[in-house]
């Protein structure tokens, strides 16, 4: 996987406010396949569809697990303000210039604050843009798959919302993998 650094945009002290709500994450809708020979990156990045999310979650900022994996938070419980930290694993993120050592990636960040029912209470914010080079060789399957964390820290009141996170690959030439892709998490905020 491919290290990038986090992003904090707002962070208190205050403990979390803990409650039993499951955290609720949105998987790709289909699994990516492509038909290109994955011994040629370019032929096989050419190919891929949208980036697509593998795996994401509200994680634990400051406690990891085996091999230093990032593991999921216990609820989704907050107090305002408080860093909201995920962990979002991505795939089909193309390279520059493609399979070769160093390549790089680009990916950018938006982020919106819903109601409970998805609708909108601020508008897309541009977050960060992720940046960074490959450490892995292009036949290592992982290739074409990178790792995000960043943290958030919405000022609400208390009540149930949802946070949006859109990432989109920013080096896509091709027109049909442009397309951004979308992670929902469920928030919790007690009143205190």
């Amino acid at each position: 996987m491919v290290r990038t650094f986090p992003l904090l945009l707002a962070l208190t002290l205050a403990s979390p406010v803990m409650a039993q709500v499951p955290i609720q994450s949105v998987p790709p809708a289909a699994a990516a396949t492509s038909t290109a020979d994955r011994s040629d990156p370019a032929a096989w990045q050419a190919a891929m569809p949208s980036i697509e999310i593998v795996a994401g979650f509200l994680a634990e900022r400051d406690i990891r697990g085996e091999d230093d994996a990032h593991i999921p938070r216990a609820d989704n419980a907050f107090v305002s303000g408080e860093e909201v930290y995920f962990y979002v694993s991505l795939g089909n993120v193309a390279r520059d210039p493609v399979g070769q050592p160093g390549a790089r990636f680009q990916m950018s960040l938006r982020a919106q604050v819903r109601s409970d029912t998805g609708e909108p209470l601020s508008p897309w914010l541009d977050i960060h843009t992720y940046e960074g080079t490959m450490t892995m060789a292009p036949d290592d399957p992982e290739y074409f798959q990178s790792w995000i964390t960043g943290g958030l820290g919405p000022e609400v009141p208390p009540g149930r919302y949802q946070l949006a996170l859109e990432f989109t690959d920013d080096l896509r030439v091709e027109e049909a993998a442009q397309t951004p892709v979308e992670i929902v998490f469920d928030l919790v905020y007690p009143a205190p």
